[in-house]
């Protein structure tokens, strides 16, 4: 079995299972994507992908201020709830290691919220990397931008993501590596950030 495939089953097997639980993270983070979004006021003609969407919270606020948005992710469960959240939006199940095969240039922006840091070194920068050749605009970050609290290290610790090696490093380094340049960056809450980015000519 390779070791995209051994990654993807332990991540499916995961949120599958914890998704009964993200109502209290999506209570957590939907304030704090309104929050980002009211302050980004991006063109709402702007098309969005969010990648990772798990339950669609993210895709779920750009729908809201009149983004046409479509949101992939590979955990069913999560997008059986996101298609049951907002119906209006086009939810499939796929595999990020594929993102080769989408269109450069396809969607005004890509998305993903506190994904990264979930991801080991070398696919988070594949992801990126594709992400900034898919964005006809922007690509946008939410994730940590610095340790958590108890229960973020808690919940890290039992998903055994790489989170304490993400928030290690210099955020803005790392983006510039994938060919992205941070054009604005907001502290969202006492450990969350929204990178919002373009890519290097």
């Amino acid at each position: 079995m390779s070791r995209h495939h051994q990654e993807n089953q332990k991540a499916r097997r995961f949120f599958n299972r914890t998704a009964i639980i993200y109502p209290i993270i999506e209570r957590a983070l939907f304030p704090e994507y309104k929050r980002a979004l009211r302050k980004l006021d991006l063109d709402s003609n702007l098309s969005v992908l969010d990648l990772a969407t798990g339950t669609g919270i993210l895709a779920g606020t750009f729908a809201l201020r009149g983004h046409s948005v479509k949101g992939v992710d590979i955990a069913e469960k999560m997008l059986h709830r996101a298609r049951r959240k907002f119906p209006q939006i086009t939810f499939e199940n796929f595999d990020l290691y594929q993102l080769d095969s989408i269109k450069t240039g396809s969607s005004d922006i890509v998305t993903m919220g506190y994904f990264l840091h979930g991801a080991n070194p070398d696919f988070r920068m594949q992801v990126l990397s594709e992400a900034a050749r898919i964005a006809a605009k922007y690509v946008i970050v939410f994730d940590y931008c610095c340790k958590g609290n108890w229960l973020v290290d808690l919940i890290e610790w039992i998903e055994g993501s790489h989170y304490n090696q993400f928030v290690s490093l210099p955020r803005e380094e790392e983006l510039a590596q994938a060919g992205l340049q941070v054009e604005r960056e907001l502290n969202l809450s006492d450990y969350g950030s929204v990178w919002v980015c373009k890519r290097m000519v």
